[in-house]
């Protein structure tokens, strides 16, 4: 078994059609997920890290052809355990990211109902801020 930074296994990030791409994981994502997981303080998954062209075009993933997820610059990470994987968990996962990216100069964040996407796209690489997005349901105030 290959660990990748202190809390991730290697296979967690290959692409489950190929199995492959694991090894070319960005070590400052993983040294963002390592400092997530470390002030989280209970195990976490990655459900999608790594993604070959194929698996990243087939319509169960939707994904762009200019995914961080091809270039082995983006995660997909929830809580191991089922039980955590609520909204107030998922937003927490979210901010802290966003807090640790700022020290490596901004991720790209997105939140969606049971994972949080974080992948190290930059300000400097893009010349704008890097890109949030949201396919969170929030509760909605009668």
């Amino acid at each position: 078994m290959i660990w990748l930074g202190n809390f991730w296994k290697q296979s967690e990030f290959d692409c489950p059609c190929c199995g492959t791409g694991g090894d070319k994981m960005d070590p400052v994502l993983i040294e963002i997920l390592d400092a997530v997981r470390k002030q989280v303080g209970v195990a976490l998954q990655c459900t999608s890290g790594y993604r070959c062209s194929t698996h990243n075009s087939s319509p169960a993933v939707g994904s762009t052809s200019g995914s961080y997820h091809l270039k082995g610059q983006a995660a997909d990470i929830t809580y191991a355990r089922r039980g955590l994987r609520n909204r107030v968990n998922i937003l927490r996962l979210f901010v802290l990211s966003e807090n640790i990216g700022r020290k490596h100069g901004g991720l790209g964040l997105g939140l969606y109902p049971s994972f949080s996407h974080v992948d190290t796209r930059t300000a400097s690489e893009s010349g704008i801020y890097p890109a949030r997005w949201s396919k969170f349901a929030w509760p909605r105030l009668k």
